[in-house]
């Protein structure tokens, strides 16, 4: 067996090819992640057109038309959408969701999975064929931001008295009774 001594010279050269590599594998990875930085920008550009910060809702539309869709592509009511022989507020949910922007659609095939026998199965199809014939689907006047109303919710519960000079009818404000206030507890002199 023959061994052989490293000289410095050799032990300084191998560090100086192995400092090499590590550079080159560097700039590597660093190009790399690079690289990805560029789709990540691109991704972010196709969020920020999908999620502008206009004012304008994007996202609820699209997933109210695929909740829609589900429940009328699903069109299955199960017993937990009743109760007794009526429609419970979830079934009557799911009812308006097969209703929703249906104004193409073929007409609404509704199945009772599991939904009882004999008499409670019929007041279940006469609840629904009810409930579908009678309703014009949710109140859109109701689907906005609660916070204006609730700003004005104060001035709601007790409406300001007017003064002698505004035609307010002001006889019961000395007794205490005037702006929503109960009379007094020992009653009226």
């Amino acid at each position: 067996m023959v061994q052989t001594h490293d000289t410095l010279e050799d032990k300084t050269m191998k560090l100086t090819k192995l400092m090499a590599w590590l550079t080159a594998a560097a700039v590597v990875v660093l190009g790399a992640a690079g690289c990805n930085d560029n789709k990540k920008t691109e991704r972010e550009k196709a969020e920020a057109e999908f999620f502008k910060g206009d004012g304008v809702d994007r996202v609820s539309p699209t997933l109210n038309t695929m909740i829609s869709n589900g429940a009328r592509n699903d069109a299955m009511l199960y017993p937990h959408h009743f109760e007794g022989g009526h429609l419970n507020s979830l079934g009557r949910s799911k009812v308006l969701l097969m209703l929703e922007d249906c104004d193409n659609c073929s007409p609404i095939t509704v199945h009772l999975v599991n939904c009882g026998e004999g008499e409670v199965l019929a007041q279940r199809k006469a609840a629904v064929e009810l409930y579908l014939k009678t309703t014009e689907g949710p109140n859109k006047l109701t689907f906005h931001p609660s916070n204006n109303d609730i700003i004005r919710l104060a001035k709601t519960e007790n409406p300001p008295t007017g003064g002698a000079g505004d035609g307010a009818d002001t006889a019961g404000a000395s007794s205490g009774a005037g702006a929503g206030m109960p009379p007094p507890a020992g009653g009226t002199k």
